[in-house]
């Protein structure tokens, strides 16, 4: 009924009025004047509501962010007088009941400047007013536009309540400040969630929208109001990836572009083979990689050359493609043919490193990632690592995939010294048969002098306890995570060997032990995962800032 209103406001829109030429541009958020009713009006028998504006506004964005609650009768008319809008009811609005009229942060003035905040006021058409409140802030560097709605569950099945079904009866819309102000409620328990509604509809969908809950449940009061904090996770991706191109690349190398990025971890040669297209051959694949900075893309390697006259298909083996969110490709899709490209393999391979080459303020415990933009044999590489005085430092090499390694120290690396990473390449060609420039390289690097690091020390409390490990996250001024620890209960922490700057500090309590944090699920439903933010600290070197205070909200 509600959007049937708006839907049927937008039909008898009509011009803006055109702002005066000349003069500075219009900066000006615009904003709610004044309203008939007043906010808190009883017993209102009028059949008009009227809205003051600031200034000139684009009517059409006000009539599609404007909303009555609950919803009005179907029987109206409205117009526009200068800055001032009014909606008739003929008919009144029904008796003894508390609306909320809702104005959403979407609408603009006539040079597009939107409002910071939501506004919305609460009048009854009987002698009580329902004086129910939630205040609350989304944590988000991105609020505007995204909607809160509010479910009471008296009289309603908990478990059966589904957002992507039910529109909810109580709503507003953050500004650019993330504040927001739910009134006008009766008392009683509600569910909470913040939606990032990607085309309003009201409804929620899991692979578009992002979603967050409340922490613990809503007890809504006459006498005071009930204050929350919400955090937004990502839109759930339940839809395996998709083949959308096959491009070859030479006699040997196809890519497979994709419609996500997928798990290189679950890339094996195995699971694709080429086919002609009479179906009488059948050629192995030798390697299959993720192309280096290009996530999205996979590269096969063939055992031979394929013939640039022929016509092939590629075959992939269900179950043998991930994306990051671990969808598996489940069936086996349509094959895609292509026509080799009849050029040989001749560009030398290149290899680079992660932090690159002459790297400096590694650290201590940090890893090292080889790259190579071709596939290599695993076994012909070697890696060893040694300071710059020659005394070699033990360590870990794993091969992610075959153009890819993961390379870390056994206990640390020296501090404050200059390491080399030496590779040493038995094989003189890549799988491809492309020639390497190269079987000897050196890759300098220089770590964290500890004496010239601050470090951060504090406590952790919490009333409630955890389900599982509490996580703490260290992220510097750009938002990068720097350092991460987990405690199995609440106490003393410390994070130490920080280079001097600013950092923010990040706890959950991760109920799940997913190792993640959880902004909650709709269905079924999930509380979010209790959590706080602290910062920013300024971290200098060669000194402790000790004292820190970490409270985990309940």
């Amino acid at each position: 009924m509600e959007r049937t209103l708006i839907a049927a406001l937008l039909l008898w829109g009509c011009a803006n009025p055109l702002p005066p030429p000349g003069g500075p541009p219009d900066r000006e958020p615009p904003f709610v004047r004044a309203v008939e009713p007043e906010p808190g009006t009883r017993n209102f028998s009028g059949r008009a509501i009227r809205i003051h504006f600031s200034e000139f506004v684009d009517r059409a964005s006000v009539l599609s962010a404007l909303s009555l609650q609950p919803p009005a009768p179907m029987e109206f008319s409205w117009d526009w007088w200068g800055r001032t809008l009014t909606i008739r009811f003929p008919r009144g609005l029904d008796s003894a009941t508390t609306y909320v009229l809702l104005l959403g942060t979407e609408y603009r003035d006539l040079a597009g400047n939107h409002p910071d905040t939501a506004f919305s006021v609460v009048f009854s058409t009987g002698p009580e007013l329902d004086r129910g409140a939630i205040l609350g802030e989304l944590l988000d560097p991105q609020p505007q536009g995204v909607y809160i709605w509010a479910y009471r569950l008296d009289g309603v099945l908990p478990d059966t309540l589904n957002p992507s079904h039910t529109p909810a009866r109580y709503r507003t819309q953050l500004g650019r400040m993330g504040s927001f102000r739910l009134m006008g409620l009766p008392a009683g328990e509600y569910r909470l969630f913040a939606v990032r509604d990607q085309d309003g509809d009201g409804l929620y969908q899991e692979e578009r929208d992002a979603l967050g809950t409340t922490t613990h449940p809503v007890i809504v009061r006459a006498d005071s109001p009930v204050t929350v904090r919400l955090r937004l996770g990502a839109p759930r991706d339940r839809t395996p990836p998709q083949l959308s191109d096959v491009r070859p690349v030479s006699q040997r190398r196809v890519w497979l572009e994709w419609s996500e990025p997928l798990d290189p971890a679950s890339l094996r040669a195995e699971g694709f083979a080429f086919a002609d297209s009479a179906g009488a051959d059948t050629i192995a694949v030798r390697a299959a990689i993720q192309v280096p900075q290009r996530p999205t893309a996979v590269e096969l390697v063939s055992e031979q050359a394929l013939e640039p006259n022929r016509r092939y298909a590629v075959l992939i083996r269900p179950g043998s493609v991930r994306d990051t969110a671990g969808n598996a490709l489940v069936q086996a899709l349509q094959p895609l043919s292509f026509r080799p490209v009849p050029i040989p393999d001749t560009q030398a391979v290149r290899l680079w490193t992660l932090p690159g080459d002459s790297a400096r303020g590694v650290g201590l415990d940090e890893l090292l990632e080889l790259f190579a933009d071709a596939a290599l044999d695993t076994a012909a590489l070697e890696c060893t690592v040694q300071t710059v005085q020659g005394i070699p430092i033990p360590i870990v090499q794993e091969a992610v995939q075959q153009n890819r390694w993961r390379i870390y120290p056994r206990q640390r690396w020296q501090p404050g010294e200059w390491h080399i990473l030496q590779l040493h390449l038995r094989t003189r060609a890549a799988l491809d048969g492309r020639p390497l420039r190269d079987t000897l390289l050196r890759f300098a690097f220089q770590t964290l002098d500890p004496r010239t690091c601050g470090e951060l020390r504090g406590e952790l409390l919490d009333s409630l306890g955890c389900g599982g490990p509490y996580v703490l996250q260290l992220y510097d001024r750009v938002g990068k995570l720097r350092r991460r620890l987990a405690l199995s209960h609440p106490g003393q922490w410390a994070l130490s060997e920080l280079p001097a700057g600013e950092y923010t500090l990040e706890v959950f309590c991760d109920a799940d032990g997913d190792g993640a944090y959880s902004a909650g699920n709709a269905f079924p439903f999930r509380f979010a995962e209790r959590s706080v933010r602290a910062g920013p600290f300024e971290v200098k070197a060669r000194w402790s800032l000790e004292g820190i205070r970490i409270v985990l909200p309940p």
